[in-house]
Formats: C-alpha cells, structure tokens, sequence
C-alpha cells in the first residue's frame, strides 16, 4: 500500500471525498463537551488543537438538541477553518451521527454503528460530503464493504485498546487487530483511523501498522494545554513512523 504521503491519504472512494486533495488523518481530534472546561470552550480548543497539528475534526455531543448542536458545531467549523487558515492547509469537520445536521451546514459525518445506517447517511448526502463509519470486528467491515454500493470514506477502528471515554464498545482490538482492519479497509481505498486509549505514550505502538492516523478524545480536549498535545501527537507519531518503515 502506497501513501500519498506520511499519514495521509487520498479519500476518494467511489467519488467522494474532499475535492480539495488529500486529508490529513494522522491526528483526527473527537470533541468532547465535558472536557476542557464544558462546551462553550470546545471552538477555542479546536482551534488551538488545529494549530498544534490535528488534521481532521469531528464534532460529537450526544446530549445536546438538534437546534444547540447546529449552533456549537458551525462554531467549531469555523474555529477549524480559521486555524486552518493560519497553518495553509483544511481541516475537515465531521458531525458525529446529526445527518440532518451535517446536510443543513455542508460538513461531513460519522456515523457509528447503532447510528442512522451508513447507505441511508451516503445517499443522503451530496458526493463531496465524505462519510466516516466506526468499525470495531472484520465482520462489521465485511458488510460496509459488501456489494457494489458505496465504501465509507473513512473508518474508526475501534477500540484499539480500553477507554473510558466510551464505555459501549466491543473487546479491545490491538495494535495487531487494528493493522489487520486498516489493511482491509485500504484494499477498498478506504482510510482507517484507530481510535480507543491512544495517547502520547501509546501512539508509537501504531507506527508500525496501516493505520492512517489516530482519533483521540482526551489525549487532546482535556490537556491543560491543546496545542501542545496535538503537536506532541503528532511528531511522536512521525517520529514512530519513520523508525517504523526505516
């Protein structure tokens, strides 16, 4: 498999994708409205995230209302787009499982797997609209990808390992398991991401694997400092995958 570059990946499967060129998906940052100080100071994170080196992110709150969640999240589009701005490059912005959400301001979505199903969320929305999907066995990525049908743009492969940002998911996967997925995924041109108890300290273990990048939660929304964390991610991740690849 060859990367268009380190940790990036052209998503275009079947037509979709960032019209743009590549994404960035070494660092894709999941928001988290009780981390950093409670939803109001989510954009301000985001956009210091950005500048530190997240590539992607993805704005998720479950408990919020359509109406509120529409708000705070083109808040954090524009966070995205005006950190994105500073560094030279975009920033996509998903919506975690809000497709009416997602259609209304034109950012991309997440879906998960007790979501609106993926198909429906596909031929919902517009082709340059990516659609990502959380995969945690083969058996789930061997029906996302069955058929002639549309493939995701993007997967999370999860959990990599346990975490307590989420407590409803499947048995860890592992460095191993995740390699295995995102291998599977790319053989449909599908990108995948891991995502479940990465941190600083954990993200080198990946390096080595097909992984295109790592989503974290905490590692990032709730360090006193974002833009460190996002930076400090990113170059351990660099820094592993060099190594890795020799």
């Amino acid at each position: 498999m060859t990367h268009p570059a380190p940790g990036r990946r052209a998503c275009a499967p079947g037509g979709h994708g960032d019209p743009h060129g590549p994404v960035d998906w070494r660092v894709y940052l999941v928001t988290d409205p009780h981390l950093g100080g409670g939803r109001d100071v989510v954009p301000r994170i985001v956009h210091e995230a950005v500048l530190g080196g997240v590539g992607v992110v993805q704005v998720r709150d479950k408990e919020c209302d359509d109406d509120e969640f529409a708000t705070r999240a083109a808040a954090v589009a524009d966070a995205a787009r005006r950190a994105g701005a500073r560094v030279g490059r975009d920033v996509p912005v998903f919506v975690n499982d809000r497709l009416d959400v997602a259609r209304e301001l034109g950012l991309h979505l997440h879906v998960g797997q007790r979501d609106v199903p993926f198909r429906r969320a596909r031929a919902a929305l517009p082709g340059h609209l990516m659609v990502g999907l959380s995969i945690e066995s083969d058996e789930q990525l061997g029906v996302a990808l069955a058929g002639p049908g549309p493939a995701p743009d993007v997967i999370g492969v999860s959990p990599v390992w346990s975490t307590a940002t989420k407590t409803d998911t499947a048995a860890a996967l592992g460095p191993a398991g995740a390699d295995r997925i995102a291998r599977a995924a790319h053989r449909r041109g599908v990108a995948a991401v891991g995502i479940g108890g990465i941190t600083a300290a954990t993200v080198g273990l990946l390096a080595g694997t097909a992984l295109d990048g790592v989503c974290v939660v905490s590692a990032v929304m709730g360090a006193p400092d974002p833009r460190a964390a996002a930076h400090e991610l990113l170059a351990h991740w660099d820094r592993s995958r060099d190594r890795a690849r020799g």
